[in-house]
C-alpha cells in the first residue's frame, strides 16, 4: 500500500470514509490466501497510522517504506518497527539530486576519505544500520555500484548518525510532496509526521 490514504476519481477521501487504510489492508490479507502472493507490506505510514492498522492486521506488514536518508534518520519509526517486526526500508536514500547531507563538511570528509562518491556512501550507510535501501537508477553502471558498498568504522556510523542533529538538517527532501503541510489533500498531523509545513521535522 503505497500510502495510508485512498483517492477515488482523483478526489483523496478523508480518514473515515470508505475504503479506509484499514480496509484496503484487509482486502490485502485476502491476496495471500489465493498463493499468487508471498507478502504484502505498507509505505509512507508513520507510527500514528500504524497504531491504528497494527490491532486490525491478521498479518503484519513485512516492510514498510519510507523517505529515510541522514537528513531523515527516522529513529524512532525504525526502533517501534523493529519492536513490531516490520522491517524498515529506505525508498529514498538520499532524499533528492544532491541533497542536503552530500555538501556537509563531515559527510563529505567521510566519502572522500572512504574513496566513496557520496551516493554509495549514504547507500553504506543506510544499509549497516538495518534499513535496506532502493535507490532509483535506470543506469546499469551505477545500479552495478550501487551493490558494492562498504562497512564503515563506528566513528563514521556515529558521525553521520548526528549529521541530523545539526541546525536546519533534521528535515524532508522530498519537497515534490509538499504544500504548506499538506500532502494528497491531508495535513501532516493527519499523517503523524512532526514537521512543520516547510518539512522540518519540530523535534529531535
Amino acid at each position: 500500500m503505497h500510502w495510508p490514504q485512498a483517492i477515488v476519481d482523483g478526489r483523496t477521501l478523508n480518514e473515515d470514509e470508505y475504503p479506509t487504510y484499514v480496509d484496503t489492508w484487509k482486502s490485502m490479507e485476502k491476496l495471500l490466501e489465493t498463493g499468487k502472493v508471498k507478502s504484502i507490506g505498507i509505505s509512507n505510514f508513520s507510527i500514528k497510522t500504524l497504531e491504528k492498522l497494527l490491532p486490525e492486521c491478521k498479518v503484519i506488514p513485512v516492510t514498510n517504506q519510507v523517505q529515510l536518508h541522514p537528513c531523515l534518520p527516522q529513529y524512532e519509526l525504525k526502533k517501534y518497527c523493529e519492536d513490531k517486526g516490520i522491517l524498515l526500508t529506505a525508498y529514498s536514500p538520499i532524499g533528492a539530486f544532491n541533497p542536503a547531507f552530500f555538501t556537509d563538511p563531515d559527510f563529505a570528509r567521510l566519502a572522500r576519505r572512504n574513496k566513496l562518491l557520496p551516493l554509495r556512501f549514504a547507500l553504506s550507510w543506510g544499509v549497516q544500520r538495518g534499513t535496506p535501501v532502493i535507490p532509483k537508477s535506470a543506469n546499469i553502471e551505477r545500479m552495478t555500484q550501487n551493490l558494492t558498498l562498504i562497512n564503515l568504522t563506528e566513528e563514521d556510523m556515529e558521525i553521520v548518525n548526528s549529521i541530523h542533529r545539526k541546525p536546519g538538517m533534521h528535515k524532508s527532501l522530498l519537497n515534490a510532496y509538499f504544500s504548506d503541510g499538506v500532502v494528497f489533500g491531508w495535513t501532516y498531523e493527519q499523517l503523524g509526521w512532526d514537521m512543520d509545513k516547510n518539512g522540518v521535522v519540530k523535534s529531535t
